[in-house]
């Protein structure tokens, strides 16, 4: 069994390392909206977006001239603020995870290259805390923020080629968790970031 864990792990990779194209590394801000669906179907209204930190790198790879796949790690701040008739509280959730998308890439005016891809994160919270009535509580132990959270949704991309190993980008990313249940709630970052493709 031991052996058989490298062995899969370097075929699963192997395409991944071998095709490489160029290293993305990106830093932004995550506009976040936190939907709560309490347990007669109603989104109460009291959590308003807030914005929190957003890293990433990722490694990009062409499966052919048009199209193009990525993946990598980010580090996310999904943040909120509310308050509950006249309580103010607030949310500062930080994950980690791993991230992907694909989708087609084309290249036209003026050397600019847009492309947009189908996006998915799987992340875990690293750290977090809700700040209400003068204190602090850990949201590690809270069910709707602990555990493997998966989200889907889209990036949109524009790049622009400074020399034969670099190029410039900004992108606009936008995710949903989607989580469904008696009472849920669901993270909605939307991402706008700026970015360096290095090739090797």
């Amino acid at each position: 069994m031991k052996s058989f864990i490298p062995c899969f792990l370097a075929i699963f990779f192997f395409p991944f390392l071998a095709l490489s194209q160029s290293w993305n590394i990106e830093a932004g801000n995550n506009i976040t909206r936190y939907v709560f669906t309490n347990s007669a179907g109603n989104n109460p209204n009291f959590l308003k977006a807030s914005s929190g930190l957003h890293l990433g790198l990722s490694r990009e790879n062409k499966l052919s001239k048009t199209f193009v796949y990525e993946l990598g790690l980010a580090y996310n701040q999904y943040n909120n603020v509310g308050d509950v008739q006249n309580i103010p509280f607030s949310y500062q959730a930080d994950f980690m995870g791993l991230t992907g998308g694909i989708g087609p890439s084309y290249t036209g005016l003026h050397g600019l290259t847009v492309s947009v891809k189908a996006s998915a994160a799987a992340q875990l919270l690293t750290n977090g805390t809700q700040f209400l009535q003068n204190h602090y509580v850990d949201l590690a132990g809270d069910d709707q923020f602990s555990g493997l959270k998966l989200a889907v949704g889209f990036t949109l991309s524009i790049t622009k080629q400074v020399n034969d190993k670099v190029s410039v980008y900004t992108s606009f990313q936008h995710l949903d968790t989607n989580t469904f249940g008696t009472s849920t709630l669901n993270f909605i970052p939307s991402n706008f970031s700026f970015g360096l493709k290095l090739a090797p």
